[in-house]
């Protein structure tokens, strides 16, 4: 799923996500798994584990899918 960059950044304002928190969700909402996101974005597998669980306990979902849903549900 891919948002515009208006709902991009309506989403990091309601969850006071950080510039890289943003790069890796983008990535998860495109269908990446965390090994391709560590790829591109130059990081470690466990990095992306890190934002991820901080992406999901700041939303209050549990797994990516959750996630996903409610960002969709947010906008």
């Amino acid at each position: 799923m891919r948002f515009k960059a208006k709902q991009w950044e309506y989403l990091r304002g309601c969850w006071h996500m950080t510039p890289r928190e943003i790069q890796v969700a983008k990535l998860v909402c495109e269908g990446r798994d965390n090994d391709q996101i560590a790829g591109e974005l130059h990081i470690t597998y466990n990095t992306v584990r890190v934002h991820l669980g901080h992406l999901c306990n700041k939303v209050g979902v549990r797994g990516r899918a959750a996630l996903i849903v409610e960002f969709a549900n947010t906008l």
